[in-house]
């Protein structure tokens, strides 16, 4: 990268690397015919979600 270039906004990358991860994740998912989450695929999607809180 050259000093004229922009780097990329840390949000923006962190998104990125959020949706890949879900994508993956998503995949496996369904190789091994499991159920895939709605938020799941919202994050995939690059929609800014969050997992459920685990109840106790």
């Amino acid at each position: 990268m050259t000093t004229t270039e922009n780097p990329t906004p840390r949000k923006a990358r962190s998104m990125q690397v959020r949706s890949a991860a879900a994508r993956a994740s998503i995949k496996l998912r369904e190789y091994d015919n499991k159920p895939v989450p709605q938020w799941l695929r919202d994050v995939a999607a690059g929609k800014d979600s969050a997992p459920p809180t685990p109840s106790r």
